[in-house]
């Protein structure tokens, strides 16, 4: 007998009809959300609740008895043809006309909808929710942007993509769509939240948890001999329950390094946060999107090694890469020192471990000890995180702290934020299409991904090592259309109409 799935919530809205409103009841499982004519035992519509799946969600300008209402526009044709799958009662065929379908409800009822299904599809018109306001920064073909909600007045950061890099690179969609996931399924102090993803016409955007402090990284440039034993403790504490968390879901970051963690608050050593995901993967997937990855000086030697991209690896990847910061945060020094990225690469590669600087400042040789067990180049004799954190090194750590969302910033946080070298922007998203070539973006440092799965410029001169591929921009969000669809919507004539479904 087949089991029905379970209601996730249930609501009321309706349709505008020539004549008369007419009410639907939403019924939202954990696959799909179905939308039922009032006492009606079938559903009318189908909508699969999956990351293709993109809804317009919007306010109503019209005030319904003198109440402000949203408006979804459920399916939108024009970019994603969605009514020839999940539709049950429509069939797009040659010269029909492709509607899109409007259901309304009360602002409260919309919400809870809308956190229900956060991550799990994509949204559009950003606009309407959030106001830009200032950049935090920029990557090769990336920004991550400072927003504020329009309701709630808390403040996010947006990361954001550009369409064009996700299209030209290989499985980028897949990958994008994967890295949305796992962020979604990372619920721990060591990471931040994911809030929604939406679409514009050139962008993918990721709003998440805002962060007030600097990479780890920026933090050690202050500390150029490492930090003290305790506080080094407590670092790797949070960084280590971090990755056993990662491992126990069966997701390894593949891709740790001290700028990929970062302080929630400005100065805390206590509020890290592991980011950055674009290079992350699920264990137990049978290919892995991009099998040789990561940053040289800190990826595990058995991925900088990989010859035949078909064979798995172990998750305690990550625990090498840990181990590597581990000796960073003491000594303050490389562990595979070099100048340019070919010579680190291979120094990792050949994995000689040095541990005299630890000597030198006269660490205790139990951490030497754990550090060794961390940095053992053969995967199956390396120690995993569980196991790290059974150490006597972390006896006296307490559990991290729990997960802090966003919040409003202090006046005097507004004035370290608005006064720093970021550009302020208007309270419209800019319109960001990227008018160089996606080689010109491309710089030969930080994380690599080897030459198959890299973005493919139009050059013929590819370098073997390219900078890996990510996931931070934000830009205008209209009309956005799915590069898997393209197929579909070519079935469409020219001259199909869009227009929206009257309630008959």
């Amino acid at each position: 007998m087949q089991i029905e799935p379970q209601i996730v919530y249930q609501f009321e809205c309706f349709r505008k009809g020539k004549n008369e409103n007419k009410k639907y009841i939403g019924v939202l499982k954990p696959e799909r959300l179905d939308l039922y004519k009032e006492n009606s035992q079938v559903s009318k519509y189908t909508l699969p609740i999956q990351l293709q799946t993109h809804i317009k969600w919007e306010v109503d300008e019209d005030n319904l008895n003198g109440k402000k209402h949203y408006k979804i526009v459920s399916f939108k044709f024009q970019q994603v043809s969605i009514i020839l799958f999940f539709l049950k009662v429509k069939q797009i065929k040659e010269n029909h006309v492709a509607k899109i379908t409007t259901f309304y409800s009360d602002e409260k009822t919309l919400t809870i909808l809308k956190e229900h299904l956060r991550n799990k599809i994509i949204f559009q018109r950003i606009q309407d929710f959030y106001t830009p306001l200032q950049t935090l920064g920029k990557g090769a073909s990336s920004r991550v942007l400072l927003v504020r909600h329009k309701n709630t007045e808390l403040y996010y950061a947006a990361k954001c993509v550009d369409k064009s890099y996700v299209n030209e690179t290989e499985n980028g969609i897949e990958s994008m769509f994967q890295e949305i996931s796992i962020n979604n399924t990372l619920d721990h102090p060591s990471f931040i939240k994911l809030h929604a993803v939406y679409e514009g016409d050139n962008t993918f955007y990721m709003v998440m948890d805002l962060l007030e402090g600097r990479s780890l990284h920026d933090e050690l440039n202050n500390h150029k001999n490492g930090f003290p034993e305790d506080i080094v403790r407590n670092i790797m504490w949070q960084i280590l329950t971090g990755i056993e968390y990662m491992h126990e879901k069966q997701i390894m970051h593949r891709d740790l390094k001290p700028e990929n963690i970062m302080l929630l608050k400005k100065g805390d050593l206590n509020s890290l946060k592991i980011v950055d995901f674009g290079l992350a993967t699920y264990c137990n997937i049978e290919k892995y999107l991009f099998p040789k990855c990561g940053t040289p000086g800190y990826v595990a030697p058995e991925i900088a090694n990989l010859v035949d991209k078909t064979l798995k690896y172990d998750k305690v990847c990550d625990v090498f890469s840990a181990g590597v910061i581990f000796f960073k945060l003491l000594t303050g020094k490389d562990l595979f020192p070099g100048v340019g990225f070919n010579l680190v690469l291979k120094l990792n590669k050949q994995c000689k471990i040095d541990l005299t600087p630890l000597q030198m400042k006269k660490i205790d040789h139990s951490i030497n000890a754990l550090i060794q067990k961390m940095l053992e180049k053969e995967p199956s004799q390396r120690i995993s995180a569980a196991q790290c954190l059974q150490d006597p090194f972390f006896a006296s750590c307490a559990q991290a702290p729990g997960m802090q969302g966003p919040s409003k910033l202090t006046a005097n946080q507004k004035k370290q934020m608005f006064s720093s070298s970021g550009k302020a922007l208007t309270t419209e998203f800019p319109n960001d299409k990227i008018k160089n070539s996606p080689q010109e973006k491309l710089e030969n440092k930080g994380s690599f991904i080897t030459q198959d799965n890299a973005f493919r410029p139009v050059q013929s001169n590819q370098q073997k090592i390219m900078q890996k591929f990510n996931t931070t921009e934000f830009d205008h969000d209209e009309n956005a259309q799915s590069p898997q669809m393209e197929k579909v919507i070519q079935q469409f004539q020219k001259g199909d109409v869009i227009e929206e479904e009257d309630e008959k």
